[in-house]
């Protein structure tokens, strides 16, 4: 279940990769985190992605040369 924090949304990797019906799997979502295509937060050895860093992800995709990000 997402976190709410001053209005922010917090989202778990796994929670995302559901969302997503498992076409990204956390492990995925941490390369890109370590490549740092996508900002997080490491807390109590839990990564954390905000709604704000999804949508930075998602709209840098469609930006990016007219093409949409590909996931693996």
């Amino acid at each position: 279940m997402p976190i709410k924090i001053a209005g922010i949304t917090l989202y778990e990797l796994k929670e995302i990769s559901e969302k997503l019906k498992g076409k990204v799997t956390s492990r995925t979502l941490r390369n890109y985190i370590k490549q740092r295509k996508l900002r997080a937060k490491k807390v109590a050895g839990r990564w954390y992605v905000s709604d704000v860093a999804l949508r930075e992800y998602f709209n840098v995709g469609e930006s990016q040369k007219g093409r949409k990000k590909r996931f693996d």
